[in-house]
């Protein structure tokens, strides 16, 4: 689909059709470019390129995105909410606490093989460090407290704080294992073997988490 902006002068000069855009749009088609251009050529792109797979100058672009932290940290948003959305989704089917907590690190494992240039944006450099995006923090906290909530399930306490605790443990090592698996430190045959190898090395901490 081709954007084309309202005003005069947003579009490049371009023999293919142009259809207008409602308001929103553009930012949106903006950042699927953005999520395109991740998957081809990582995060090493400009946000004039962006602009051009769109069909819009650049100029109309810094009016949705003030610089390229501020769309990298809209693609990253995007990501954690995408990852929200495939761990609730996957978890719905377990069957009790202990296989739900298992499923989730299948899904996160999942996410970070299938989307590997988004998810390292997500947990590469910090985006947020001065708080600029503020949405996306918010969505980091709600994948977060999902974890958090499928672990105090498990765990059988409603301590809030060891809760926290334990969830940010079990993520961390989901996050170290899938780094791992991407570059090769861990070698499997395939995403169901991977699959298969992480609910096997969590068990201890599984086990330890409980009896504690």
């Amino acid at each position: 689909t081709e954007y084309a902006a309202c005003s005069q002068g947003d579009c490049l000069s371009s023999n293919r059709k142009r259809i207008a855009y409602h308001h929103g749009d553009l930012k949106r088609a903006l950042s699927d470019a953005g999520i395109e251009l991740l998957a081809e050529v990582g995060a090493d792109f400009t946000l004039r390129q962006v602009a051009e797979r769109v069909g819009v100058t650049h100029g109309a672009a810094y009016r949705h995105f003030q610089d390229r932290e501020a769309l990298l940290a809209a693609l990253a948003r995007r990501g954690f909410v995408d990852l929200l959305r495939r761990l609730q989704r996957s978890m719905r089917t377990a069957p009790d606490a202990r296989r739900r907590l298992e499923i989730l690190l299948e899904s996160y494992l999942r996410f970070a093989w299938q989307k590997r240039a988004q998810y390292e944006v997500m947990f590469g450099r910090r985006l947020n460090e001065a708080g600029t995006f503020p949405d996306l923090e918010n969505a980091v906290q709600a994948a977060l407290r999902c974890l958090q909530e499928a672990v105090a399930e498990y765990l059988g306490d409603d301590d809030p704080i060891r809760a926290r605790d334990v969830g940010i443990g079990l993520w961390s090592f989901a996050h170290g294992f899938a780094t791992n698996v991407l570059r090769r430190r861990i070698h499997v045959r395939s995403l169901r073997a991977a699959q298969a190898y992480i609910v096997l090395v969590a068990e201890p901490f599984l086990v330890g988490a409980r009896s504690r």
